[in-house]
């Protein structure tokens, strides 16, 4: 039972510093709401899978965790969680300026561990094309990907 505690906390803090890192980044408005969620979701997952590993007879806890593996799990869970919440909110944000472009986020962590955004990439339709540097000024002010970090591709 002590395992089972041991592993949910240690789940729910990275769960909670991977939030909270994305949070930071998110800004505020429709992407710091949809972040929220991808937040929420990310700590109950965290909280819930291992109680799942109980067994109905008995609460007797399954094999140990191996605990390397469950932090690299939520890191993924995580980032792919948080680059899509960002992707979502990028697509709407063109899609209020008239653009009709869809985003891949593309997640990673810095040398102390915290959860960043790396690259973006920029699907445009033809139209929008002519219109790059403001789309390129928009995923910058949005989610602070400098040009330099965004690959657009024409549709």
């Amino acid at each position: 039972m002590n395992e089972l505690l041991h592993t949910i906390l240690l789940r729910v803090t990275l769960a909670g510093a991977a939030s909270a890192a994305a949070l930071r980044m998110a800004g505020s408005g429709a992407m710091r709401e949809t972040v929220r969620l991808a937040a929420g979701l990310l700590m109950l997952a965290a909280l819930l899978q291992p109680l799942g590993s109980l067994r109905s007879a008995g609460w007797s806890v399954s094999a140990a965790p191996d605990t390397q593996a469950i932090r690299e799990t939520n890191m993924q869970t995580a980032m792919s969680a948080v680059a899509s919440s960002i992707a979502k909110a990028l697509e709407s944000r063109a899609a209020a300026e008239g653009y009709d472009c869809r985003f891949t986020v593309t997640m990673a962590t810095d040398e102390s561990g915290i959860l960043q955004v790396d690259r973006v990439t920029v699907h445009c339709g033809a139209d929008d094309i002519a219109h790059l540097r403001e789309i390129q000024e928009l995923v910058t002010s949005e989610c602070g990907v400098p040009a330099e970090r965004q690959e657009v591709i024409a549709r």
